[in-house]
């Protein structure tokens, strides 16, 4: 684990950054980012480090990258320099960054508090003003909860749109990439690079799912909901038509079944140097029963289609994003998977339906900051992005940390 030091932001810096990433580089002096620095979740390949995913087994025994992965090439080729590798959850099977391995990043903006995970690190560097953006993965949260906790814009992006090639695989059918940044004009500009030119967008039809916030805890739904009913003209509709637990019922095995897909035989291998959550959780996805997974996929179908014929070409869901303030850098590994149940209920919404979700900071409770979230229908990123960005100016006024 790295030692703790006097220099705060030397310990932002050491607890953020992996040791064995590459030496600041990059590939252009021009390019439409090339004003732009970032940093990189450690899932992600890049050629001539080893990828080790928050495990010591994988540093000791990897072997370093022989290419880099397609979405760190992108921004590298518009000219944004690469100031490291990221500290993330142990291979990626967490919601709050605590790598009892490598150390906990710090959240700069709730130092006491843990920075979201998986792209713990991402965030971390990012919020604390060590790069301009940072790449991560979101699986069932792993960007949006991040950049909740830490006070950042993140984007989740539709499933499938941005190649994982290159980037260690956790859990298949749910895997994506997104990006972390302090303003939503520098989310909008990395999208760019991915997407192309993300011109005017019409006004968003919004709907706001109601009963989403009645999840929350500390007072965060109410204290969301004022400011979700300030966006625009909006109506507001019921999300969990038959509750929060088909939701979760569906998503459980087909997530648990994926992680034991990829990580079941290298996590139960003997000897294997795991933590106590992580041995855990590959141990209960081998207990997922077939006919569970067999029953979970026409359901996640049935999810997706009623969203997405909600959301058409122009409609916009709005939740919050986690259900409570981040867990304090204690705290258990109870306490910790009794709130990424709960968390769950929001941030599966997204990762069922392989929809695009955007993170923006709205507020703060308590000395933490807390997010909101937009989900749009497939590919709707553009839309996301243009509607972020459009009411920054009219959440620039509220408290921050």
């Amino acid at each position: 684990m790295n030692a703790r030091i006097a220099d705060p932001a030397a310990e932002i810096r050491s607890l953020a950054f992996v040791d064995h990433g590459p030496a600041p580089f990059r590939f252009s002096e021009t390019g439409p980012l090339a004003d732009l620095s970032f940093a990189v979740k450690d899932l992600f390949d890049v050629a001539g480090s080893v990828t080790a995913c928050g495990n010591p087994d994988r540093l000791r025994d990897g072997q370093p990258a022989v290419a880099t992965a397609p979405s760190v090439l992108v921004p590298l080729v518009a000219g944004a320099r690469l100031v490291g590798k990221t500290h993330t959850d142990e291979v990626a099977c967490g919601m709050f960054g605590m790598n009892p391995h490598f150390g906990t990043p710090i959240n700069p903006n709730a130092p006491d508090r843990a920075p979201g995970g998986s792209s713990s690190g991402s965030a971390s560097a990012v919020a604390a003003g060590l790069a301009d953006f940072a790449l991560g993965t979101d699986t069932g949260g792993s960007i949006r909860v991040p950049a909740s906790f830490c006070g950042l814009y993140g984007l989740r992006t539709t499933f499938g749109r941005v190649s994982v090639a290159g980037i260690m695989a956790m859990a298949p059918s749910f895997d994506t990439v997104g990006w972390l940044a302090r303003d939503p004009k520098t989310l909008r500009r990395v999208s760019e690079a991915y997407f192309g030119a993300i011109g005017p967008q019409a006004a968003p039809r919004l709907m706001i799912a109601r009963d989403a916030f009645d999840i929350p805890v500390n007072g965060i739904g109410d204290a969301l909901l004022p400011i979700a009913r300030s966006l625009g003209a909006a109506t507001e509709i019921r999300l969990f038509e038959d509750g929060i637990a088909p939701w979760l019922d569906t998503f459980r095995p087909l997530q648990l079944h994926d992680l034991w897909s990829t990580l079941g035989a290298w996590g139960t291998a003997p000897g294997r140097n795991l933590s106590q959550a992580v041995e855990e959780r590959i141990a209960l996805s081998a207990t997922v029963p077939a006919e569970a997974v067999a029953a979970a996929i026409p359901r996640r179908e049935a999810l997706t289609d009623r969203l997405v014929d909600w959301l058409g070409d122009d409609g916009m869901i709005v939740i919050p994003t986690a259900h409570d303030l981040p867990p304090r850098r204690d705290a258990p590994v109870s306490a910790q998977v009794e709130f990424r149940e709960k968390t769950l209920a929001l941030t599966c919404v997204a990762s069922l339906t392989r929809l695009p979700q955007i993170a923006i900071p709205a507020t703060v409770i308590d000395g933490c900051p807390v997010g909101l979230s937009l989900v749009a229908g497939p590919r709707g990123e553009a839309r996301l992005l243009a509607f972020a960005e459009a009411l920054g100016n009219l959440l620039a006024d509220r408290p921050r940390p």
